[in-house]
């Protein structure tokens, strides 16, 4: 994973080319474009807020997805039903015959 500081942000536009309106956030991470659409002009803008917070803590972004490293750990993470289930797959072999019934 390529990381850099280097990290510009542009003003939420109104994307005039989608038939239904939508908003969409630019930025750019070492040399590179990235950006992200929005139905509403409020999501766009916390989402670029969530950008620009994340900039300010000093965190490194990555040049692939343009995301700071605290969004690509939540992006990334394993979900509840992922979890649920590599339980079970440890558990059943052990589990006596009337306990898995249940």
């Amino acid at each position: 994973m390529i990381t850099s500081y280097s990290v510009k942000f542009w003003e939420t536009r109104r994307n005039k080319s989608s038939k239904k309106p939508s908003y969409e956030v630019r930025w750019k991470v070492g040399g590179r474009e990235k950006s992200k659409s929005f139905g509403t002009k409020a999501l766009a803008d916390n989402w670029l807020s969530d950008l620009r917070q994340a900039a300010k803590r000093g965190e490194t972004f990555d040049m692939e997805t343009g995301l700071p490293e605290s969004m690509l750990k939540a992006k990334n993470a394993r979900t509840w039903y992922a979890f649920a289930v590599a339980y079970v797959e440890t558990r059943w072999p052990h589990s006596a015959a009337k306990t898995r019934e249940g």
